[in-house]
């Protein structure tokens, strides 16, 4: 006879029950009521909602820099408050949203002190520490730029330097708070895509929180979604389907694209207009639309209706009762369009 135990793996980190804001001397402040949600080995997570939500102070509860008010938080089953500040820093990591204004150390120095909870005094420096500190500059492309100071570079550079920190730090939980929020649209890009393949292929917890929601969509697992006091969580499609990620902003002229996955704007419908397209090229003609909607152009076969036909990449012509105009760039058509009645 044989014996078989299953064991089921401990959730990586779970809250449970929480409220999260702040104990003012006027009485508490209350962002989040009630949140249950979870994250497990190899997740990346995306942390959305508006400006005040919470985002923030979730992130900072989490990691024991503010008090949670009621409810618990579990850290490998356990309760994150039973933990040492060693042992929570061997655990998880923290990249803030504010930028590191320390002078005169480079930026490998910034990037060691990731691996201040694996030292002890006698053993500082190591040889492992050296590689594991150049293995995290190399990660988010930053070995060029060890041995300059700090003050030397860019916010969003800084920025980058600070997530290597975390990744030195070498924890199964990172959290970082708005890590793209100084970065060009190529870093924002370059970043997402470092995050999700090392939550991936190291198998770690990464929560970041973010106003990115068109390139985060595209890389993380899971969504927590903060509206009303609440957090909702699950994948971007479950959170779709639910009809969660359409329903987030107030302002009606920005929505969620069910057919490209992502927000967009809505412009006012104002002109009308016949577009042909005699180029017999779809991918022309939508470049077109999206000109024409910007300035409140929309699509009509009305009789009162201009006419816009389009011949080729260099060729449109406008036709406006018994006017004539031709046009072979897409700025000069579009100015041309609005100052004809």
């Amino acid at each position: 006879m044989y014996l078989i135990i299953l064991i089921k793996e401990i959730t990586k980190l779970s809250i449970q029950n929480a409220d999260i804001g702040f104990n003012l001397k006027k009485g508490t402040k209350e962002l989040l009521q009630n949140i249950n949600i979870s994250a497990e080995k190899g997740e990346l997570i995306a942390l959305i909602g508006i400006n005040g939500s919470g985002k923030s102070t979730l992130l900072r509860t989490i990691i024991g820099l503010q008090e949670l008010l009621s409810g618990e938080i579990k850290i490998d089953g356990k309760n994150n408050s039973e933990y040492t500040k060693i042992e929570s820093a061997k655990k998880i990591a923290f990249v803030s949203s504010e930028i590191i204004q320390t002078k005169y150390l480079k930026v490998k120095d910034i990037v060691a002190l990731g691996r201040y909870p694996h030292q002890t005094f006698s053993n500082q420096n190591s040889e492992k520490d050296k590689k594991i500190i150049e293995s995290a500059l190399e990660t988010v492309g930053m070995s060029d730029f060890k041995e300059r100071l700090i003050t030397e570079i860019s916010d969003g550079e800084r920025q980058k330097i600070m997530t290597a920190r975390a990744l030195a730090q070498e924890t199964d939980i990172i959290l970082l708070d708005e890590p793209a929020a100084f970065l060009d649209l190529e870093n924002k890009f370059s970043l997402y895509k470092i995050l999700s393949q090392t939550a991936q292929n190291l198998n770690k917890t990464i929560i970041f929180s973010t106003h990115d929601l068109n390139i985060a969509l595209k890389y993380c697992d899971k969504v927590w979604l903060i509206k009303d006091k609440n957090i909702y969580e699950g994948s971007p499609e479950d959170l779709f389907l639910k009809g969660m990620l359409q329903n987030i902003f107030s302002d009606k002229h920005v929505f969620f694209n069910s057919d490209t996955f992502e927000y967009s704007v809505k412009f006012n419908r104002k002109f009308p207009i016949n577009v042909i397209n005699s180029s017999q090229s779809f991918k022309l003609e939508k470049v077109i639309i999206n000109a024409l909607q910007r300035k409140g152009f929309y699509e009509s076969d009305s009789e009162k209706s201009k006419s816009l036909e389009i011949i080729n990449n260099n060729k449109f012509i406008i036709k406006n009762y018994e006017n004539r105009f031709e046009y072979t760039g897409i700025y000069e058509l579009i100015k041309k369009l609005t100052e004809i009645d």
